[in-house]
C-alpha cells in the first residue's frame, strides 16, 4: 500500500515537471522579465544609508509603587511611553525647527524650501525608527536617509532634542519656581531702588536725618514682619507652582487623589492641622522678639511643626491606601505622593503662619498712629527700604538655592552612544535582493504555467473524455514537428508533410498508427467496421492527416483501402497525394453521373486508393442525403476492404452525422490540448441526437513526453539508434 503511494507520488512529480519542460519557453520567458526587472531595479535604486544611537531610560521610581501593582508588565508600559514620545510630532516638530534654524549642515535636503513644514515633519517620521533592546531599558534611536550625513546628522538632533524635552519635563516644577524668583528678584529690586531714592529726597526735603529711638525700634520691628510676611507670601506661590506642576502631569484619577489628600474626615488629621496652625502662629510671635534661629523656643517650636507635618503625611498616605486600594486604584510612584503631600502640608502651615503675620503687621501699624506726624512719613519710608532690602537677600538667596536644585535634578534619559558617519548603505542589499528576485521570479514563472494550465480548459486528460462520454480510445497519436528529432545528434530529417510514409520505419508515430490500424480491425470479431466516416468537433484537429496515415497502415495489411475525400467545402486529403485540384471526384459521380472509376485515383502506396472531393459547392448536405449518394457508398463497398470518408467538422454543418449513419460509424479525431470540453460536450449532445454510431476517439497531436513521461523517451531513443545502426 505504502510503495503504491509512492509510486502514485512519483507519478504526479513527472507529470509536473513534463509539464513544465513543456512550457519551457514561457517558463523562461517569465523567470527571466521578473528577474532582469529586479536586477535592474536594485542597480538602480538609491542608496539609503541609517545612523544609530542609543539611549537610557532611568526610572526615577526609587522603591514599590505606591498602589499594588495591577499591570502584566508596567515595566514594559514605561519604556513604550518613551518611545511613542520619541515618535510623536511635539519632538519631530522641534527638530525640523532645530534644522530649519541650523545653517552649518547645508546638505541636509530637507531644509529645502520647496518643502512645507508638514512635509518635513512627514519625511522625518518615515524615516525614524525607535526599537527597544531586548531585557534592558535601552532604546535604539535609528535614522535613515538618502545621504550618509544626513542620517548621521538628524539621528544626533533627535536624541539631543528629546534628551532636552525630558530634562525639562523633570525639572519642571524647579524650573518654574526659578522663573518666578527671577520675575520677584526684578520687582524688588526696583522697589527697593524706588525706596532708597524716595527716602534721600525726603530727608533733604524736610532735613530730618534720624528717628527717635521708639520710632526706630516700632519701624524694625514692623520691617521684620513685613518682610517675613513677604517672604511666607513668596515661599506659598512657590509651593503652589510646583504643586500645579505635579498635578498637571497626572490623569484624572490621580488629580482626584492628590485633591483628596485633606478632604478627610479622620479626627487626628484635622487636630494636627489645628495644632499646627497654632504652632506656626507662635512661630511668628517668636520671630517678632527678636529670637534668632539658634532659641530655644524657636528649635523647639520648629521640631513641634516637622513632627506634626510627618504625621499627617503618614496618616494620610494610610487613609488613601484604606480608602481607594479595594477599587481601581492607579499606579503612580510613592515619590509624587510624598512630595504632594508634604506640599500640601506646607501649604497649611505657611497659610497659617501667613495669617499670624498679617495680623501683626496689622497691629503695629495702628501704633504707628502715636508717632510725632513729622516723623510718621520718615518711618514709613524707613520702613518700605528696610524690608525691600531684607526681601531682595531673601530672594536672592532662595533664587541662588533653586539653581542648584534644578542643576541637581537630571533627567530620565541617558544618551549611551551618539550616532557616528558611516558610508555604507544599508539599502539596496544587492544579494539579498537578487536571491530572493530569483526564487521569487522563480515562483511566479511556475505559477504562470500553472495558472496557464489552470485557465486552459482544452483536452488534457484521455482518461477524464473517456469517463465523461463513456466512448472508449483506440488510438494516441504522438505530436508530429516540423523536424523530426534524431537520437540527440544533428541528424534531424525534413519532412514534407506529416505522414508516416515520410518519417522514420519504427518510430513512435508509425507505431501509434499500427496500434490504432490493430483497435479498429478488432473493434467486433465477428463485424468488424468496413466503412468508416473521420470527423473533428472543430477544425484544425488533424482528422485528414489522420485518414492519410490511417489509410496507409491499412493498405499495408494488403487491403484494398479507399479514401474518399467528402469535405466538399475545404478539402484537404487528396494534397497528400498530389491529385490535382480540378480532378474528377465525389460531386462528379453525384452530380453529373460520372464512372467510379474515372473519379478514383491509385497513389504511391500499394492497395491504397483516394476518391479526390471534386467540385467545391455549398449544397453539401443536399447532394450527400441524396438517394444515389447512398447507392455509390454501397458500391464501394463490394470493391473495396476498407473505405475511410473524410468530412467536415460536425459543430460545422450536418454532413459527418449524414455520412455516419451511411457508414458503419464514426471515427472522432481530437486534438490533445487544442479541442475544448464544450465543444465535445455539444457535439456528443448532436451525435447522441442523430444516433450516430460513435466507434472511439483518436486523440491526436499527443506531447508523449508531457503526458506519457519517461517511457516514451526511452521507446523512441531505442528507435532511433536501431536505424542509425542499420
Amino acid at each position: 500500500m505504502q510503495e503504491k503511494m509512492v509510486e502514485e507520488d512519483g507519478k504526479e512529480l513527472r507529470t509536473y515537471w513534463y509539464l513544465l519542460m513543456e512550457n519551457r519557453y514561457l517558463l523562461l520567458i517569465v523567470f527571466l522579465i521578473i528577474f532582469i526587472s529586479v536586477f535592474i531595479f536594485t542597480k538602480l535604486s538609491r542608496p539609503v544609508y541609517q545612523s544609530s544611537s542609543t539611549i537610557l531610560i532611568e526610572s526615577s521610581d526609587k522603591g514599590l509603587s505606591f498602589f499594588p501593582i495591577r499591570e502584566m508588565n508596567p515595566r514594559q508600559t514605561f519604556i513604550n511611553n518613551h518611545i511613542e514620545m520619541i515618535k510623536s510630532r511635539t519632538l519631530i516638530e522641534k527638530v525640523a525647527i532645530a534644522i530649519e534654524n541650523d545653517s552649518t549642515p547645508d546638505s541636509i535636503y530637507i531644509k529645502d524650501l520647496k518643502y512645507s513644514k508638514e512635509m518635513r515633519i512627514a519625511l522625518i517620521k518615515s524615516g525614524l525608527s525607535v526599537m527597544p533592546i531586548k531585557d534592558t531599558d535601552i532604546l535604539k534611536i535609528s535614522y535613515k536617509d538618502k545621504t550618509p550625513f544626513n542620517a548621521f546628522y538628524i539621528t544626533n538632533l533627535i536624541v539631543n532634542q528629546y534628551y532636552n524635552i525630558n530634562l525639562d519635563m523633570t525639572r519642571g516644577e524647579l524650573s518654574e519656581v526659578r522663573h518666578f524668583l527671577e520675575e520677584q528678584l526684578t520687582k524688588i529690586e526696583s522697589e527697593l531702588k524706588f525706596s532708597e531714592e524716595r527716602l534721600k529726597m525726603y530727608k533733604e526735603r524736610n532735613s530730618i536725618l534720624e528717628l527717635s529711638e521708639e520710632t526706630k525700634t516700632l519701624v524694625q520691628t514692623i520691617s521684620t514682619y513685613q518682610q517675613q510676611k513677604k517672604a511666607i507670601e513668596v515661599e506659598l506661590h512657590m509651593i503652589e507652582t510646583r504643586l500645579n506642576v505635579l498635578t498637571e502631569n497626572l490623569n484624572e484619577s490621580q488629580k482626584f487623589l492628590a485633591e483628596g489628600i485633606f478632604n478627610t474626615s479622620n479626627p487626628f488629621i484635622s487636630r494636627s492641622i489645628d495644632e499646627l496652625e497654632i504652632l506656626e502662629s507662635n512661630y511668628a510671635y517668636y520671630l517678632s522678639l527678636g529670637y534668632d534661629s539658634l532659641h530655644p523656643k524657636i528649635i523647639e517650636v520648629k521640631n513641634r511643626i516637622e513632627k506634626i507635618k510627618s504625621q499627617i503625611v503618614k496618616t494620610s498616605k494610610t487613609n488613601l491606601k484604606e480608602k481607594y486600594i479595594s477599587s481601581n486604584p492607579v499606579e503612580y510612584s510613592e515619590s509624587i505622593i510624598d512630595e504632594i503631600l508634604s506640599l500640601q502640608v506646607d501649604l497649611k502651615a505657611k497659610t497659617s503662619m501667613f495669617n499670624a503675620l498679617t495680623s501683626a503687621v496689622n497691629e503695629y501699624e495702628s501704633k504707628m498712629k502715636n508717632v510725632p506726624l513729622k516723623e510718621i512719613s520718615l518711618a514709613r519710608l524707613e520702613r518700605d527700604k528696610k524690608v525691600s532690602e531684607e526681601l531682595y537677600l531673601m530672594l536672592r538667596s532662595k533664587y541662588e538655592e533653586s539653581r542648584v536644585a534644578e542643576a541637581g535634578k537630571l533627567g530620565a534619559v541617558r544618551i549611551i552612544d551618539k550616532a557616528v558617519l558611516t558610508t555604507k548603505p544599508i539599502l539596496p542589499k544587492t544579494s539579498r535582493n537578487l536571491i530572493l528576485g530569483f526564487f521569487l521570479s522563480l515562483i511566479i514563472a511556475i505559477g504562470s504555467v500553472l495558472l496557464k494550465e489552470y485557465i486552459d480548459d482544452s483536452i488534457k486528460d484521455i482518461d477524464e473524455i473517456e469517463r465523461e462520454f463513456k466512448i472508449k480510445t483506440l488510438g494516441s497519436i504522438p505530436l508530429i514537428l516540423q523536424k523530426l528529432e534524431g537520437n540527440g545528434k544533428s541528424n534531424g530529417q525534413s519532412i514534407k508533410f506529416p505522414i508516416i510514409t515520410n518519417l522514420p520505419e519504427g518510430s513512435p508515430i508509425s507505431e501509434s498508427y499500427k496500434i490504432l490500424r490493430t483497435n479498429i480491425t478488432y473493434l467486433s470479431e465477428e463485424n468488424p467496421p468496413q466503412m468508416m466516416t473521420v470527423s473533428s468537433a472543430t477544425k484544425g484537429e488533424g482528422k485528414s492527416t489522420t485518414i492519410a496515415n490511417l489509410g496507409i497502415v491499412l493498405s499495408n495489411l494488403n487491403k484494398r483501402t479507399l479514401m474518399i475525400d467528402a469535405d466538399l467545402r475545404r478539402p484537404k486529403l487528396s494534397q497528400f497525394f498530389d491529385i490535382p485540384p480540378k480532378s474528377k471526384g465525389l460531386t462528379h459521380i453525384i452530380k453529373e453521373n460520372s464512372s467510379l472509376k474515372e473519379c478514383i485515383y491509385s497513389t504511391s502506396i500499394p492497395n491504397l486508393f483516394i476518391m479526390p472531393h471534386g467540385e467545391r459547392t455549398t449544397h453539401s448536405t443536399e447532394l450527400l442525403e441524396s438517394e444515389k449518394t447512398k447507392v455509390i457508398f454501397n458500391d464501394l463497398r463490394s470493391q473495396f476492404d476498407y473505405i475511410i470518408i473524410d468530412t467536415s467538422p460536425m459543430l460545422s454543418i450536418a454532413d459527418p452525422t449524414i455520412l455516419s449513419r451511411i457508414s458503419d460509424g464514426l471515427l472522432w479525431v481530437v486534438q490533445f490540448k487544442k479541442a475544448h470540453k464544450r465543444d465535445l460536450q455539444f457535439a456528443n449532445k448532436i451525435l447522441i441526437n442523430m444516433h450516430v454510431n460513435v466507434l472511439g476517439f483518436i486523440f491526436n497531436n499527443i506531447n508523449m513526453a508531457s503526458y506519457y513521461g519517461r517511457y516514451y523517451y526511452y521507446h523512441y531513443h531505442y528507435h532511433s539508434k536501431e536505424e542509425d545502426k542499420q
